[in-house]
């Protein structure tokens, strides 16, 4: 989308707002989520039933309260600002602890993020989990200690691009709030771009005297 930007805000000058605080700027992906503790074993963090991480509902109000409610943002608009964002570039073991892309075009606005999230088969893994490497989607493999969903199973070939998702995406498919907005997204791609342009241009403009 074509996004109107109007400079004015003053950031922090030091890092030292954040000395108080427990949390960053971004949302951290796995906080309040059961601890990960075996690399060897990233499925025993998943709840038999339902298939979700144990804990998920601490990173929901993570996400939520002190990441966007702060900034004043609704969940309508954090699914918005995920979905908007995650289908560009890719996650690197190097920085981050992640691996891998959100989406297979991931230089092109899409609502592809919210359609595979709903639509395509999940599995946790950690780095211990080397099967990737032997289905040609090792780069999917997190560094040690980080865990991360990929769009392959074990035992199963298949010519999907090698996607990922972190434990802060899938939160909008468990959530049942946020998963009623990633279903509009995924339905609709001119309402996602629509209603991305407003909550990125109001992100951007924070803090702005104006």
């Amino acid at each position: 989308p074509v996004i109107d930007f109007t400079p004015g805000r003053v950031d922090h000058l030091d890092d030292s707002y954040w000395s108080e605080m427990s949390y960053g700027r971004l949302p951290a992906a796995e906080k309040y989520a059961c601890p990960h503790l075996d690399d060897s074993n990233a499925a025993a963090s998943l709840d038999a039933e339902s298939g979700t991480v144990k804990g998920w509902e601490g990173l929901c109000t993570h996400v939520r309260n002190e990441v966007f409610y702060r900034m004043g943002f609704n969940d309508q608009e954090i699914v918005a600002l995920l979905c908007g964002g995650h289908v560009y570039g890719r996650c690197h073991p190097n920085f981050s602890g992640y691996a891998g892309p959100w989406v297979e075009d991931m230089t092109k606005f899409s609502n592809e993020y919210a359609t595979d999230m709903i639509e395509d088969d999940w599995t946790l893994v950690s780095n211990g989990d080397t099967w990737l490497d032997d289905m040609g989607a090792g780069e999917l493999r997190p560094a040690p200690g980080k865990r991360q969903f990929v769009n392959k199973v074990p035992g199963r070939i298949d010519d999907e691009p090698n996607q990922m998702m972190l434990l802060s995406d899938m939160i909008l498919a468990w959530d049942p709030n946020f998963r009623y907005h990633l279903e509009q997204y995924a339905a609709d791609e001119e309402k996602l771009k629509h209603d991305f342009g407003v909550a990125f241009k109001k992100l951007t403009e924070l803090g702005c005297g104006f």
